[in-house]
């Protein structure tokens, strides 16, 4: 367990099984927990913590595999439509949740080219946490997806972006900077800036 500050701590991701960061906000009621991931630590660290809510970033098994076997109400479970569809529970989140428990949670949907109905996370607008919405798809990045996580983006206080399978607490900067020079890759008529495109400007 890493602790980022003294309200925020996360279990590192794992490879064998696939398995995403999972981080933990201090409130003054209610642990809440982004993402589940799949391993067993994550399950038994999840699972002891009594007073909790959980938000699932997207539904890709890496991030949500544990809910099969965490039992939690739908109150206290946050999803994207797709994850409802995927681990059968969760409150739909389809417009912004703002949370005050000694901490100001605001959790939105955030469009991007990784995974569709996925979720970001703002904590006191100094952290955010975009699970795997900063990265591509098989694809590469959908334009037009992309040109709308931008906008987001800029419209949040932030400073500091934490992406899942990463270790790095970025700065807002680097993140939309990042995002930025990908979308100036664009080509007319083509609706995916392609992952070999973006190879060749490594």
């Amino acid at each position: 367990m890493t602790r980022i500050d003294e309200k925020i701590k996360f279990l590192e991701s794992s490879e064998k099984p696939l398995s995403a960061d999972i981080y933990f906000i201090e409130g003054n009621e209610y642990t809440y927990i982004i993402d589940a991931g799949s391993n067993d630590a994550a399950f038994e660290y999840i699972n002891s913590i009594d007073k909790k809510k959980i938000i699932i970033t997207h539904f890709h098994q890496d991030h949500c595999e544990n809910m099969n076997r965490i039992n939690i109400s739908d109150d206290n479970l946050y999803v994207g439509k797709h994850t409802r569809k995927t681990i059968g529970k969760g409150t739909i989140v389809e417009t912004e949740i703002k949370i005050n428990d000694g901490i100001n949670i605001r959790i939105l949907p955030i469009k991007n080219s990784h995974a569709k109905d996925s979720l970001c996370v703002v904590v006191n607008d100094e952290y955010l946490f975009l699970g795997d919405s900063f990265y591509s798809s098989t694809k590469g990045y959908n334009v037009s997806l992309l040109h709308d996580e931008i906008a987001l983006l800029e419209s949040i206080t932030f400073s500091k972006a934490v992406l899942s399978h990463d270790n790095t607490i970025h700065d807002r900067d680097y993140v939309l900077g990042n995002l930025k020079e990908i979308f100036a890759l664009r080509q007319k008529s083509q609706p995916f800036i392609s992952n070999e495109l973006l190879r060749k400007y490594e």
